[in-house]
């Protein structure tokens, strides 16, 4: 086994080596080293397919009493709150010694000036330990993060 592990590698680390020269020799001429691939094509098959067909319901009857049914109202748009509206940092920036790190996935992650600053900011109220995590908990930290994010303070 351990003579065919050898002649695999030896065949793999030649075929590099080959590679490498040829790559070499491309350059020196001015040629492109890889080649470029052809544009890519719509398949045929879905330029050809059939649309889907859209229902439409038909319009109710009047109601009995010859009153015209009232027309749809459209629903009032919701402003966007300042916080959602505000881009999220993909990175966090330590005010004090402007350390830059990505945003935590997980609390138990969180550097401890991360940690510090939710709790400075007053979105929690105190650090937790890592085995008081429970559910709740990861559920209330994850939103404090989130609005960390959006804080201009932090971000990078």
């Amino acid at each position: 086994m351990f003579e065919f592990l050898f002649i695999l590698t030896a065949v793999y680390l030649a075929y590099v080596a080959y590679e490498a020269y040829q790559a070499v020799e491309r350059a020196e001429k001015g040629e492109p080293i890889f080649k470029p691939r052809p544009p890519a094509v719509a398949s045929t098959a879905a330029a050809t397919a059939p649309a889907v067909p859209v229902r439409v319901q038909p319009a109710k009857p009047a109601a009995a009493g010859g009153k015209k049914p009232a027309a749809p109202r459209p629903e009032p748009v919701a402003k966007a709150t300042p916080a959602a509206s505000a881009t999220l940092a993909d990175e966090l920036r330590n005010p004090a010694t402007g350390e830059l790190s990505p945003v935590p996935t997980n609390y138990r992650f969180a550097k401890k000036w991360i940690k510090d600053a939710l709790v400075s900011e007053k979105l929690l109220d105190r650090v937790y330990k890592p085995s008081e995590l429970d559910d709740a908990t990861a559920l209330k930290v994850k939103e404090a993060i989130e609005k960390l994010r959006a804080i201009k303070k932090y971000q990078a």
